[in-house]
């Protein structure tokens, strides 16, 4: 296995602030060389983290278009030319090349600590399942919206989030800061175990995989007009079933869920999703084996 460097990104919205914190505790205590793997600290965004916003022109985390032309141009918005700057300094063909990027995120949701991964790769499969053996954490798998594309760590050969929360935005959590310090502090760990077959993948993965998003219910002008169901509140991953709430309008009246197929929901009332029309998302469980090929892809940096 020739993994060099793993990217730690913070900051890719500006205001998400605890994993920056987090870095820089971390990076005081330990950003020496752990059995030839070296971490490489950057924050996404530094601009929108100076004034405290998610992003100055357009979300960061959503710049990493898929393009032939990605990398080769620049245009007006500062985010697209900073998402082409972290691929040509930290990208595979970079002056400082890594091999994996971890993205960290906060969210106003009650998600807990959390992976997102992004499509099905295989080398994020096995990464995936050494922090979920590791640390018991929820996967979810977001793939197949075309709404939502080009996110950072797709740019890498292997790239997760580590989502956290609930947590205010522009608010520090030393709970939170701990829960981001302990992951990225058993990265190396755990992939030197692997590397030297003293830890194997557990049998089988539980994801749960993105099927759409839901809007608030809005009136004939576009406005908010129901908000989400008080029974809904923090209760990411729960099972929702046909019948139960979503959501209560200023009139009293429920609207429930009028579908058949069972569905467990994340990322309920984040602020930030409001912007993109989505009160939540939703998913279904799926339980996947695991593979050798997995790990064969991941020996093969």
């Amino acid at each position: 296995m020739t993994i060099q460097r793993i990217l730690i990104v913070s900051g890719t919205h500006g205001n998400e602030i605890n994993p920056v914190w987090a870095v820089k505790q971390f990076n005081r205590k330990e950003n020496s060389l752990y059995n030839g793997i070296e971490y490489e600290y950057i924050i996404g965004n530094p601009a929108a983290y100076e004034k405290g916003c998610r992003y100055i022109d357009v979300d960061l985390n959503r710049s990493f278009k898929e393009s032939e032309n990605f990398g080769k141009h620049k245009n007006g918005f500062y985010e697209t030319n900073r998402a082409n700057y972290l691929v040509d300094e930290f990208g595979i063909d970079g002056s400082k090349p890594c091999q994996i990027a971890i993205d960290l995120h906060t969210t106003t949701a009650n998600m807990g600590t959390s992976i997102v991964m992004y499509g099905r790769r295989s080398k994020d499969f096995c990464l995936a399942a050494l922090l979920q053996n590791k640390f018991g954490l929820p996967i979810y798998l977001h793939e197949k919206d075309k709404a939502q594309t080009g996110f950072l760590v797709e740019a890498w050969p292997c790239g997760l989030v580590i989502e956290i929360g609930p947590v205010a935005q522009n608010f520090y959590d030393q709970n939170i800061i701990n829960r981001f310090s302990l992951i990225i502090s058993s990265l190396r760990e755990e992939i030197d175990k692997l590397k030297n077959n003293l830890i194997e993948l557990p049998k089988e993965l539980v994801v749960h995989v993105h099927q759409g998003s839901i809007d608030y219910p809005r009136n004939e002008k576009g406005d908010i007009d129901s908000l989400i169901h008080p029974e809904r509140i923090n209760q990411d991953w729960k099972m929702i079933k046909k019948g139960d709430p979503l959501f209560l309008d200023s009139q009293g009246i429920i609207h429930k869920y009028e579908r058949d197929q069972l569905i467990w929901p994340v990322f309920i009332g984040e602020v930030a999703y409001k912007e993109k029309k989505i009160a939540m998302s939703y998913t279904k469980k799926e339980v996947i084996c695991s593979k050798k090929q997995w790990v064969q892809e991941f020996e093969s940096f």
